[in-house]
């Protein structure tokens, strides 16, 4: 998707995931700021700036250019100017997250203490996004944050290492991650706020899956970071069973992040060398929904994945064995409905099994 042309331009402070700092930069081919400046075309530069981050969002879930990205978001927020709204507030905030720049957090953060006590809804979403914050905050603070991942990806050694290492200022994030949950359960208390929550919930459990990229991010931390992303998935489908709001629904791909939300917590949760008996507990409402899609060849391909982490825990090895042989009929069933995707062909192939 193009939204912008070259130009000679200077750009504005940047920050990308090959930066090791924040830094205000005016070079053409800083390899920390994109590939050179970036001029948005006339038509684009018109819109408000509502549009602008609507363009914003877009290009991120299409997997666009980084520096298109920041450009839109940094040239809505220049059309908000010193506006006071929920709108600037969470525009300022998304652009933090993505790129990875604590500064516009803060801004995000000082718009909403004004806008909190407006309305039960603005307090929600106030609290949510402050919450949001914080998680990035405590992430940007971690030492190695943005340090490269090590040439060949990291070593058995290293993963050992850091298996369980402890979290500097756990109990910080912990607490962030129950401010999160417990704004979007406000949210959800709300009649008014059903678009508001939707959104909400689909934007806080991206925000948290992209967490798992970092190269500082232990196991540990992954445990308890994605912990709070199966809470709300749960709490999210609780409630759209029983809302009396007729139709609604987060679409299938906000369902396909929190499932792979539950694939990334089960994985720590091994490595981290949790009960299995904590492990199968905390998995069972999103096995079962699988196991009751036998249809759909992503669901029998999470399914055989989680079957296959739960192997893994098990002690007792009649157990672990039936859990496999469900994993490699899941996958032989996944094959079936979907012949060509290449990551049931590379698991059937690593259990041993022929795929022709």
């Amino acid at each position: 998707m193009k939204h912008a042309k070259s130009s000679s331009a200077p750009k504005r402070a940047r920050t990308s995931k090959e930066c090791s700092a924040d830094h205000e930069c005016s070079d053409d081919n800083c390899s920390c700021c994109g590939d050179g400046p970036v001029q948005l075309d006339d038509q684009v530069l018109s819109q408000p700036a509502h549009t602008l981050l609507a363009l914003a969002l877009e290009e991120i879930e299409s997997t666009g250019d980084r520096a298109v990205v920041i450009k839109l978001f940094e040239t809505a927020i220049e059309k908000f100017g010193n506006e006071k709204s929920l709108e600037h507030a969470w525009a300022l905030l998304r652009l933090a997250e993505y790129a990875e720049f604590m500064d516009y957090a803060e801004k995000a953060v000082l718009i909403a203490k004004e806008l909190g006590t407006a309305g039960q809804m603005e307090a929600s979403l106030c609290g949510l996004l402050e919450a949001r914050a914080q998680v990035l905050s405590f992430c940007l603070e971690q030492s190695n944050w943005r340090d490269p991942v090590p040439d060949g990806g990291d070593s058995d050694d290293d993963v050992d290492e850091d298996t369980n290492k402890p979290i500097v200022g756990e109990q910080k994030l912990v607490d962030s991650l129950a401010q999160l949950v417990a704004a979007h359960n406000a949210l959800s208390a709300l009649s008014t706020a059903v678009p508001s929550f939707i959104d909400a919930y689909r934007g806080t459990l991206t925000f948290l899956f992209a967490r798992r990229e970092a190269h500082a991010l232990t196991s540990r931390m992954l445990l308890v970071l994605f912990d709070a992303a199966v809470t709300l998935a749960y709490e999210h489908e609780g409630w759209l069973a029983t809302s009396s709001t007729a139709g609604i629904d987060s679409g299938d791909d906000t369902r396909k992040i929190a499932h792979q939300a539950a694939l990334v917590w089960a994985m720590a949760a091994a490595e981290c060398s949790v009960d299995s008996a904590v492990v199968e507990a905390r998995l069972e409402p999103i096995v079962k929904y699988l196991a009751s899609q036998p249809n759909d060849a992503e669901c029998c391909k999470l399914y055989a994945q989680l079957l296959l982490v739960l192997c893994g825990c098990y002690e007792d090895e009649e157990k672990a064995m039936d859990a496999y042989d469900l994993a490699s009929s899941k996958l032989a069933q996944a094959h079936k409905l979907s012949p060509n995707d290449p990551e049931i062909k590379s698991q059937l192939a690593d259990m041993g099994q022929s795929f022709d």
